[in-house]
């Protein structure tokens, strides 16, 4: 199978889904300063870009030096995806919506969807569990497969991210109250880690 048959559904499905990310984004938006859930979107993607060039550049390292290396740690990342969606299977539960905050100027949210970003250790852990699942050795150079398949998740993850903050006012009224809606979309991420995990080890 096509690995991008996988990884875009992938992408998008867990992008979707209401987590720490789309909670600050939310945060951002339900502020008085208008546009700030996009600036805050835009914030966070360039951090996704950051985390991108780093497991580019750690995991290239990486197979220069051995392949069996590579392996292990294509094991650990299934592992861990099981992990993390185990635990979304657990705490699927109705999604409480952020208070709104004092978002300051344009830059500062910015910044500070940035920093939340780049800060974030989780952060970095997905994008070395996630990524090398769907490197492929006769698909061409492994950086450049690292690299396009982190620049797609970026994407999708910041154009994601900025409908949630867009639609921000409008999310606020239609979630509240909708409990079944919040748990099947945990259940749909956690479920959709844990078979990314499972794929690799069978």
């Amino acid at each position: 199978m096509d690995p991008w048959l996988l990884f875009i559904p992938a992408c998008l499905a867990l992008n979707l889904t209401p987590g720490p990310d789309i909670f600050f984004v939310l945060s951002q938006a339900f502020s008085e300063r208008r546009y700030a859930g996009l600036w805050a979107a835009l914030g966070l993607g360039l951090s996704y870009l950051g985390h991108t060039l780093l497991a580019v550049i750690g995991l290239s390292a990486l197979i220069m030096q051995s392949a069996t290396a590579f392996m292990v740690i294509k094991y650990l990342g299934a592992a861990y995806l099981l992990y993390l969606g185990w635990n979304s299977l657990r705490s699927a539960s109705a999604m409480t919506l952020p208070q709104a905050q004092n978002s300051g100027s344009i830059g500062r949210i910015f910044y500070r969807g940035l920093m939340v970003g780049l800060l974030n250790p989780k952060v970095a852990l997905f994008f070395l569990a996630f990524l090398p699942q769907f490197i492929r050795q006769e698909s061409g150079a492994v950086p450049l497969q690292l690299l396009t398949l982190g620049l797609v998740f970026t994407l999708t993850a910041t154009l994601c991210n900025g409908a949630y903050g867009l639609l921000g006012q409008r999310l606020k009224r239609a979630l509240q109250g909708r409990t079944r809606a919040s748990v099947m979309m945990n259940r749909l991420s956690g479920a959709i880690m844990m078979a990314l995990g499972v794929r690799l080890i069978m």
